[in-house]
């Protein structure tokens, strides 16, 4: 800033700080006089807000009913919105009228007087209203600011010195981190650039659902794709092969690890990037969702000394997490836990965690004969791909190791049939596996705009459900973003190895024989499990029908 500028710069009187300082005391001691209702509300829930910003004498906005013109948004620079939760909505002469999530930071109030040179009106609207605002507008100003810079010259392989120079400008820079890090705020686990005939499409998937950003001009694209490549250490020059790269950044203290895939297709380059939060999403075994019996089961298993624990589904299903969950059990055992994977998708202290690299040749099975040697207590093996691999995972625990890993199967009494076609040896299986968790990751209604759920017929009798029973499922609010979805949970079905299922374990025998087994000692199917859930009104039905198990 000039010093012109600082000299045309309104302070905030000294007075009017003490007195807005005065006024925000008194509200937070007044808090217990307000209705028992919004008092227990989370901080910074509209409820809690609405009663605050009465207190204060502020008016409560909703971001989604109000329009914000270009010239206002200039006025407070991007960067300082996206970090302090604020937007401007209004000038009025020497007033600006400013959203804010939190009306209680004098210094966001001060510094915004003097970033704008105005007197500062709030109003108060939920961090997540104007989070969206945010990224609803000054998105919008970011693509119009990169396609400036650029101009609309559509660029042709070979030129890939101005490609590079390209994604290394500015604009282009802080458009590409932005999508990144929105991704990031909204708990995205993936970020889609598909481009179309005249336009390229960003695509979040949030929920497991694939939810449509915004639309970008094409002109964009190359130098998107050039800035992409950059962060993923590929060839800015290659752009008729598909190309793998891996990046990091670093959000609220967090590493966010990136998995980038970039595949050439007729409309042009199509990206894909993986967010993968190593801190966000670890989760306590008592918040998996289990059963107070499976519960109760799950954990004496994870206190043995010995033996193989599986998680099974397919990717995506969540396995990554629920055997976090068991390792954060294990942890309080004070014993040493060693892990393998790849990648490594959460970071625990305490735990020694290893990062396998093809590359170099240093693979599962050859870091597990390292591990070995490393006196370790409880082993995490990230996947079990191949006989060599399962065959020391099945034969650690018969040295006194607590082995715990995943496959790729549909079902829990798929994984031993899997293990056996490996080439496992059934009196291996026998003295060493504890139990098979199989799961599947359903979509959690939005509680707040329920409504009964139009069923088709062949979905009913599919699931032998009556055609007279009601289900629920989230029609879309602002409070889920239209998408009906409130996060996502697990279903599962739970197969504890007991004598009669050993009984059974041998090399001809059949999966449906071990899963009969299994539900004459008491396991409830996933797909029974999915629909009492659904009796429940936490899941649709179709969440039900779509991860139904045959």
């Amino acid at each position: 800033m000039t010093m012109s500028e600082r000299k045309n710069t309104v302070k905030v009187p000294q007075s009017e700080k003490d007195e807005l300082t005065a006024d925000i005391n008194a509200a937070l001691s007044m808090t217990n006089n307000v209705s028992p209702e919004a008092h227990l509300a989370p901080e910074g829930s509209e409820q809690s807000l609405r009663a605050l910003a009465e207190i204060l004498g502020f008016p409560y906005v909703s971001m989604r009913d109000t329009q914000i013109d270009d010239a206002i948004l200039s006025l407070i620079p991007a960067e300082f919105a996206r970090k302090n939760d604020v937007i401007p909505l209004k000038l009025t002469r020497s007033h600006l009228t400013v959203a804010m999530a939190n009306p209680r930071r004098l210094d966001i109030f001060q510094a915004l007087g003097f970033i704008t040179g105005l007197t500062i009106d709030v109003v108060v609207a939920t961090s997540k209203d104007v989070q969206w605002a945010v990224r609803h507008y000054y998105g919008a100003q970011d693509d119009e600011l990169a396609l400036e810079s650029i101009g609309s010259r559509v660029y042709d392989a070979g030129e890939e010195l101005e490609l590079a120079r390209l994604g290394s400008q500015n604009a282009i820079v802080r458009l590409v981190n932005n999508i990144i890090r929105d991704a990031i705020d909204r708990k995205a686990s993936d970020i889609h650039l598909r481009p179309h005939g005249k336009n390229v499409e960003l695509i979040y998937r949030m929920d497991g659902t694939l939810t449509s950003i915004r639309f970008i001009s094409k002109s964009l694209l190359p130098a998107m794709v050039s800035r992409i490549k950059i962060l993923g250490g590929m060839n800015i020059a290659e752009r008729r092969l598909p190309q793998d790269g891996r990046s990091c950044v670093r959000s609220s203290e967090n590493t966010v690890d990136l998995r980038i895939s970039i595949m050439p297709t007729v409309e042009g380059e199509s990206v894909v990037i993986r967010l993968l939060n190593s801190q966000v999403g670890l989760k306590s075994i008592a918040e998996l969702g289990f059963s107070a019996h499976d519960e109760d089961i799950f954990r004496d298993l994870l206190h043995k000394s010995n033996g193989i624990f599986l998680v099974t589904g397919p990717t995506g299903s969540g396995k990554s997490t629920t055997l976090y969950a068991a390792l954060g059990e294990v942890k309080k055992q004070n014993v040493n836990i060693i892990t393998v994977e790849d990648p490594v998708e959460y970071h625990m202290d305490g735990i020694e965690q290893i990062q396998i690299n093809r590359g170099t040749g240093y693979t599962f099975a050859r870091a597990l004969r390292n591990i070995l040697r490393h006196d370790p207590d409880v082993i995490l093996v990230g996947e079990i791909r191949d006989q060599e691999t399962g065959k020391i995972a099945v034969e650690s625990p018969l040295t006194g190791h607590l082995v715990l890993s995943t496959l790729h199967t549909n079902n829990a009494a798929g994984a031993i049939t899997r293990l056996l076609e490996m080439g496992i040896e059934p009196y291996l299986l026998n003295g060493s596996l504890l139990g098979v968790l199989a799961q599947r990751l359903v979509k959690v209604n939005c509680q707040n705009c329920l409504a009964i759920e139009p069923v088709d017929t062949y979905a009913r009798q599919s699931l032998n459900v009556p055609e007279d029973e009601v289900f629920y499922y989230g029609t879309g609010c602002d409070k889920c973003n239209k998408t009906g979805v409130a996060g996502r949970m697990a279903v599962y079905e739970l197969l504890h190895i007991n004598p009669n299922i050993k009984a059974i374990i041998k090399h001809e025998v059949a999966t449906t024989d071990i899963h009969q087994h299994a539900l004459a000692s008491g396991m409830i199917p996933l797909t029974d499990n999915a629909l009492l859930r659904a009796r429940a009104k936490e899941i649709s039905l179709a969440e039900v029908y779509r991860i139904r198990l045959d």
